[in-house]
C-alpha cells in the first residue's frame, strides 16, 4: 500500500488515461447493481468495513488508526476488487502528514467467461487480464496491467497469483510485481476462523530496491460466537513484515524494514 512515494507523474497523458480507466472501473462495479442489469450481469457482490489499529509502522506514523472499506464483485465477464483506506496518526508529535488516504481498483477480465472456453487444467482454475489502478493522497495514479492465474487448491477459499508490469507515479514502466492473495477457512472448538492475506514482491528493476510486503490476517467469526448470523462480524489481528517499504531502501539512517502488528474489527454486509 504505497501511502508515501517520492516524485510525481511527468507524463500528463498517462495520468489522464489512468483516471479514465479508474472511472471505468467504478462504473463496472456500480452499474451492474441496477435492477435492469442485475439478473444478467451480476453473480455476486460484497462490501466490508473495518477499523484497524496498527503499531510499529516504519515510514508512516508508528501508531495509526485506519477505517477501511473493501468491495468485491463477481460479474459475467470477470470480477473487481476495490480497496480504500483513510490512515490517521495516533501520535501528536508526528511531523509528517497526520492523515492520508489510498485507494485501488483491481478489475479483471476472465478468459473463460468471455470466450466460453474452459481454461482450467489441474489446479489452474482460470486465466484473467488484471489491472491495478491506485491513488495516494498528493500522488498521481499508479497503473499496473497484468496477467492473473486463479487456482483451485484444497483448503483454500481462493488463491490468486498476478504478475504485473508497473507504470507508477514516477511516470515510467520501471518495475515488475508478483502479487498473491488467498483465503483459508478453518474451525475448531473455539469457533470459526479464516486466514486471509496478501504477498507482494517487486523485482527491483531500473535501480529500484526489491520490496517484499507480506500481510497475513487471522479472522475470528465473533458474530457467530455471540449468537448472530455467521460470516458478518469478524475480529482478529494482523502482522505485516516488509522489506524496503514503499520501495525505499532500508539503511541504518532511515529504517524501512518493519514488522508491524495490529488488531481490527470488521463487518461484512453480504
Amino acid at each position: 500500500m504505497p501511502l508515501l512515494r517520492n516524485g510525481e507523474v511527468n507524463n500528463t497523458l498517462r495520468s489522464v488515461t489512468a483516471k479514465n480507466i479508474s472511472f471505468s472501473a467504478i462504473l463496472l462495479y456500480f452499474l451492474p447493481s441496477l435492477p435492469a442489469n442485475a439478473g444478467d450481469f451480476v453473480n455476486f457482490q460484497s462490501i466490508d468495513t473495518s477499523l484497524y489499529l496498527q503499531a510499529d509502522n516504519k515510514v508512516d506514523p508508528e501508531k495509526t488508526i485506519s477505517p477501511i472499506i473493501e468491495a468485491f464483485g463477481d460479474y459475467k465477464i470477470g470480477d473487481m476488487y476495490v480497496y480504500s483506506i483513510w490512515q490517521n496518526s495516533l501520535q501528536d508529535n508526528y511531523k509528517g502528514d497526520k492523515s492520508t488516504y489510498y485507494y485501488k481498483f483491481v478489475p479483471r477480465l476472465s478468459a473463460s467467461k468471455i470466450t466460453g472456453y474452459n481454461f482450467s487444467y489441474g489446479p489452474l482454475k482460470d486465466v484473467l487480464f488484471a489491472q491495478w489502478i491506485a491513488k495516494t493522497k498528493n500522488i498521481k495514479y499508479d497503473y499496473f496491467p497484468g496477467i492473473s492465474f486463479d487456482w483451485q487448491v484444497a483448503g483454500f477459499s481462493w488463491l490468486r497469483t498476478i504478475f504485473y508490469l508497473e507504470n507508477n507515479a514516477k511516470g515510467s514502466w520501471n518495475d515488475q510485481r508478483i502479487h498473491i492473495d488467498y483465503g483459508i477457512p478453518f474451525s475448531n472448538q473455539v469457533g470459526d476462523f479464516r486466514i486471509v492475506g496478501t504477498f507482494d514482491y517487486t523485482l527491483g528493476k531500473r535501480n529500484n530496491p526489491e520490496m517484499l510486503d507480506f500481510k497475513p490476517e487471522l479472522h475470528y467469526d465473533l458474530g457467530k460466537q455471540l449468537g448472530y448470523q455467521p460470516g458478518h462480524l469478524w475480529t482478529g489481528f494482523v502482522v505485516n513484515p516488509v522489506k524496503n517499504k514503499y520501495k525505499i531502501k532500508d539503511t541504518p539512517y532511515f529504517r524501512t524494514n518493519q514488522l508491524s502488528y495490529g488488531v481490527f474489527i470488521r463487518y461484512s454486509f453480504f
